[in-house]
């Protein structure tokens, strides 16, 4: 057996007038090299094609050692940071982090088939910078080393596990022990009795979208998404609302969203919500007085006011903690869907927050200009005095009850 062409070959030897010849089975030509190689002794030539041999399996398992000695560069963690650290980066504390891994393990575990695909803790700690720092993706590279195109392709795996979860951490109170706290809450922090929550409306900032931009514009002449907002006296959101564009009015969103079956139900739910003038007078939706005449509806208007502003204060924990949702942060270069994700994941991961006790100290200065640009954005009712008369009992039923407190 012979080196032929990089294979083994079959050679034919046979005896022609008492010399002999080497000559191959399936061809009567020979090259150079075979020639001299035949004419080498037998031993000689024996080696030489051993050592050809082997140089071939030495350079192949040289070939395939590199491929398994594949070098990573290092990528860096929430882990590898101080609980300082991660509070000031991510906006959580790290065992919030860890639990944020183990809920969404299963939709961003990685394949076993594919060693080269980005840990789970990697994929949220980017994700994490990205919602905290409100920053484009360039620079968010250097918190775990990774590319630009992993970097979002880890922020949307992992809005989309955040948004899959969000019925576990934004509940409306339903139940009838849960109303019951939520009442006590409401009226032992801000003395205001029957309340189940206080609502509201805020704009977040997007790119021009493709598709009817112009139901995008809002009174501040630039393009956003109007999210309708219910939070509890502890500032934890259990209900959100991201379906509507910037130009859509608050009365309007709250129409059409679950909150007026919820409440109109058989039975009805025993309690009431607060709102601002931007929204009708309800049964179950106290608003302030539009033009309080006497000393009991001005201390009435007082009270909603001073209670209702649960749901200001939530939106400006909300904004300053992800600064993605913040016009600070800049205008969002996605398309309204896209934005949605990314308010309903952040909500989430604020309920995840107040949770494990996350309350961040609020500059009143900086509370103060973010409360004044969401007031510019915003768009009273008109005046409607036919409001319905049982609406208007009821408010003025509680408006005695507080003045009498």
């Amino acid at each position: 057996m012979y080196i032929r062409n990089g294979h083994l070959s079959k050679w034919v030897v046979r005896q022609e007038s008492g010399t002999t010849i080497l000559k191959t089975a399936k061809s009567p030509s020979v090259s150079p090299f075979k020639t001299l190689l035949c004419n080498l002794p037998v031993k000689l030539r024996l080696h030489i094609i051993f050592l050809l041999h082997s140089g071939m399996e030495y350079v192949l398992g040289q070939r395939i050692r590199r491929q398994r000695e594949r070098v990573y560069r290092p990528r860096h963690t929430y882990l590898s940071l101080s609980e300082e650290e991660c509070r000031r980066k991510l906006r959580l504390t790290r065992q919030a982090v860890t639990n944020i891994c183990h809920l969404l393990a299963d939709e961003l575990g990685t394949d076993a088939r594919c060693p080269y695909a980005l840990p789970v803790a990697v994929k949220i700690t980017a994700a994490l910078h990205f919602y905290a720092s409100g920053s484009f993706q360039h620079p968010l590279s250097c918190i775990g080393r990774i590319s630009q195109s992993a970097v979002s392709s880890a922020i949307h795996a992992v809005t989309s596990g955040l948004v899959q979860h969000a019925g576990e951490y934004i509940k409306f109170p339903v139940t009838p022990d849960i109303q019951e706290r939520t009442k006590q809450e409401f009226w032992t922090k801000y003395g205001f009795p029957g309340v189940l929550g206080a609502i509201d409306c805020t704009h977040v900032q997007l790119r021009a979208p493709s598709l009817n931009a112009l139901t995008y514009i809002n009174r501040k002449g630039t393009h956003s998404i109007n999210i309708q907002i219910i939070s509890d006296a502890n500032f934890r959101i259990n209900h959100v609302f991201a379906n509507y564009p910037g130009s859509s009015h608050d009365s309007f969103i709250l129409a059409n969203s679950t909150i007026p079956a919820i409440f109109e139900g058989n039975p009805p739910l025993d309690g009431w919500l607060l709102g601002d003038n931007g929204y009708p007078l309800k049964t179950w939706l106290m608003t302030p007085f539009l033009m309080p005449a006497t000393v009991r509806e001005m201390a009435f208007n007082r009270k909603h006011t001073q209670t209702r502003s649960v749901i200001e204060r939530t939106f400006r924990i909300l904004k300053m903690r992800f600064r993605c949702l913040d016009r600070s942060g800049g205008t969002l270069h996605y398309g309204p869907q896209k934005v949605a994700a990314f308010f309903v994941a952040c909500c989430v991961l604020h309920n995840i927050a107040m949770n494990h006790g996350c309350v961040d100290d609020i500059n009143e200065d900086r509370l103060e200009d973010l409360m004044r640009h969401d007031a510019e954005l915003h768009v009273l009712m008109p005046l409607r005095p036919n409001a319905p008369a049982a609406a208007r009992e009821r408010r003025a039923h509680l408006s005695e009850e507080l003045h009498r407190i």
